[in-house]
Formats: C-alpha cells, structure tokens, sequence
C-alpha cells in the first residue's frame, strides 16, 4: 500500500513538473519581419524569415535571443523582436517612421489565388531570389553590369564556430551583460534590421563591389570576426556584419545598409593595429545601426507601395505584374537615393553621431577608444584635413579637427583604467600585411 501511495505521489510530481516546463514558454507575436537563424546570432545560417504579426512559441533564451518555434521549426530570433501580446508594442520613434514601409512593402509570398491572403513566412530560398533578383536589378542600372560579385554570399560566409572562438580569445567570458555594465545601451532606441534595408543594401553592396574586391578570404574573415565583435555590442546586435576589401590605394570606405562594409587597400595600409581599424568599423557601423542612410532617404520622402511582392523562385524578370514592376521601380528609387548617401558626403550630424557611438561600441567590445584618437591624427598628419580631400572615405566634409576634439572630450569621462584592451598590433599586420604577398 505505502509502494503504491509513493507510486502514485511520484506520478503527480513528475506531471507537475512536466506541465510547469510546458508553461515555461510563452506564444509571442513578432513586431517586424524577422530571420530565424539556426543559433543565437546574426551569423548563423537563415532557416525561415518571419513575417510581422506571425507568432511564434519561446522555448530557450540565450544573451540577447530567443530560440522558437514556428512553421514546424526552431530557430533564434533577436529578443527584441517579439512581445508577449498582453504587453504594449514598443517601437521607437526612428522605427515609426521607417518600418511601416518595410511592413507594408515586404508581405513576402502572397497567394496568386487570394490577393488578400499572407503566407507569414518565407524560406531562404525565397528570400534569396528576391534579393538577387533586385540587386542585380539595381547593379545593371547603376553600372551596366549583371554580376553577382558578392550575391552568392547571401546565406553561406564563414562556420559561426570560427568567429565564436575569436569572440572568446577577444572578450573572455564575454556575456550582453558585462558590456552593459560596461556602458548601458538600449536596443530598443533604434529600429530593427528589416526587409527594406537587406533588400536595398544588398543592391547599393553589389554595387560598390563591381569597383573591384581583393580576394584575401583569411584576412576577410578576420577583419569581419572584429565587425560582428563590435555589431553585438551595438544597439542593434542582430546586424549580420559582414566585411569587403576594395582593391584600390585610396583611403575608402562604405558602408551598405544590410551590414556589409568596405574597406580599401590603402586604408588597411594606413591602419596600425585591431583597435584602430575597430574604430574604423564601429563609425560605419554606427551609421548603419542608426539608419542615417534611410534618415537622409526619409527627407527626401520617397515612399514605397504597400502592396510589394517578392518573386517566385522560379519567375522571370519579364514575367513582373504591372503592381510589382511599380513597388520594383519605388524601391529602386530609395535605395539609388540611399546609394548615393553612401558614397557622398554626409551630414555634419551623422558624422558626429557615428563618431559617438563609434567610440562607445568599442568600449563595450573592449577595445581602448584611444586607437580613434591615434587613427584620425595619422590620417589628418598624412592627408590634411578635408579641404584637402582623402578619397572617399567619409573622413571629408567634416573638420577632422572638431572630430578629434570631441572624441577626445569623450574618452576622457570614460575614466578608464590604465592599460586598458589590447591592441593587437602584432596580429593586425600580419594579417594585413598578406595584402603584399
């Protein structure tokens, strides 16, 4: 009888227990379109792209990313992506008046039976025809030229084992909650990555490479190690950073809205040490988190159609409606006005916001905000100041002098401690010393 009164006490523990797991998780609904990756970062491999206003159930959180189910598959998304439907959706203010659009425009998959009818997800493979599909568009218009250059790259670029074992060389024990400690940031501040800025930047990115591309995989996949160390420490921590070298002498850089950034040759040459070139990287990548390009597009006001539809995998470009051919000419619109903000002069703002935040991603990644200091006077002793033109690097149009100052005025409330990060001198040049082999 006592056997059989334990027996049945158990039974009851274990189903309480069982249920309580179960609850754990909670259905949450996604506020913007959002990829679901095989793992808890930007660098992982595309399972499904969901769409707003899709749910998804939680089963594990890690960092910053929660790893859900939906469509029968499990995957991670950015945390702060979705919400629970009892709380009130947050959104920024920069998120009010981007993402309607991206909302609007990006229902990927309509049904060709049903206008009305939303499938809220999409594959890779439908995601990625889509973006090919614009950007060699926009390439061929821009440059006359149809290749790919950098398309091939959409999903496949380096195992996420490699970057996570320079992330632990780099930040030790590294966690989303020693950075804040570090410096508090939140995400929520600026929009999240969405559909009209992968889909444009894929597009301005294949433009920028048909310049040409040093073909130097090691060292790429090095200096993007140190792009996405600082892209996790940034607001928008989901951006999947990923790092192109120019092939020219000039001191160049760009930097597309999807996450892609350039850097040339001759700036790589002029940079001495990991720190410098983080600072490098973080400027841009500032620029990107902060939606500068699409702040400038916004002032323009150019609108996209709401009733944009990706292309079937299989469709032909002559094979467009007239309602696709039209979002397809809005966006190629935006996303020409957003290329020429990449590679012209920026607003005096924007350059000083990237500055600021530059410096502040580096400290929450470790590295010394001196080596900004160090890299800006190299350049101003080597170039000049603007008025004497340094390529086309984004260094012009704004006083490297007042850059210099502020940035200065800055490090110094950090109080840092002596010694404070590496600079990894040693490994920058010879890595980037394999340019000359």
């Amino acid at each position: 009888m006592a056997r059989k009164y334990i027996f049945f006490l158990l039974l009851i523990l274990f189903i309480t227990g069982v249920a309580a797991f179960v609850e754990e998780g909670e259905t949450l609904t996604v506020k913007n379109t959002v990829d679901m990756r095989n793992g808890p970062g930007s660098y992982y491999e595309l399972i499904l792209r969901i769409n707003s206003g899709a749910e998804v159930f939680e089963i594990d959180k890690e960092q910053q990313w929660l790893k859900v189910k939906a469509e029968e598959k499990e995957g991670w998304i950015p945390q702060r992506a979705a919400y629970v439907e009892k709380d009130k959706k947050q959104t920024s203010a920069d998120q009010d008046e981007v993402t309607p659009e991206a909302e609007a425009a990006f229902k990927e998959l309509e049904d060709k039976q049903d206008s009305t009818k939303q499938d809220p997800y999409a594959s890779p493979a439908q995601v990625a025809a889509a973006v090919k599909g614009f950007a060699t568009d926009f390439t061929s218009s821009k440059t006359g030229k149809n290749e790919y250059v950098i398309l091939n790259d959409f999903n496949k670029f380096f195992e996420p084992a490699e970057y996570r074992e320079f992330r632990n060389f780099r930040l030790q024990h590294w966690s989303w909650q020693k950075a804040q400690d570090r410096f508090e940031i939140d995400p929520d501040e600026v929009p999240e990555l969405n559909p009209i800025q992968e889909k444009a930047g894929w597009g301005i990115a294949n433009v920028i490479a048909q310049q040409g591309l040093v073909e130097n995989k090691e060292l790429q996949q090095y200096l993007t190690h140190i792009a996405l160390v600082l892209a996790e420490n940034s607001h928008r921590y989901e951006t999947p950073a990923r790092v192109y070298i120019l092939e020219t002498n000039e001191i160049t850089g760009y930097a597309s809205p999807n996450g892609i950034i350039f850097v040339s040759e001759g700036a790589l040459k002029l940079i001495q040490s990991e720190t410098e070139f983080a600072f490098f990287i973080a400027h841009e990548l500032a620029h990107i988190v902060h939606n500068h390009g699409i702040k400038e597009s916004e002032r323009r006001k150019t609108k996209i159609k709401a009733d944009e539809r990706f292309e079937e995998l299989e469709q032909e470009i002559g094979d467009r409606g007239d309602k696709y051919e039209q979002t397809e000419d809005n966006l190629s619109q935006l996303a020409n006005e957003m290329y020429e903000y990449t590679v012209k002069d920026r607003l005096e703002e924007y350059e000083f916001s990237a500055d600021y935040w530059g410096i502040i991603y580096m400290y929450r990644a470790g590295y010394n905000p001196v080596g900004a200091l160090n890299l800006l006077k190299r350049i101003r002793s080597n170039q000049g100041d603007f008025e004497d033109r340094i390529g086309h690097a984004k260094w012009e149009g704004t006083s490297l002098r007042d850059r210099i100052i502020r940035i200065n005025s800055q490090t110094d409330n950090f109080n840092l401690p002596q010694n404070f990060g590496h600079d990894y001198q040693s490994a920058f040049q010879q890595k980037v010393g394999t340019l000359d082999d």
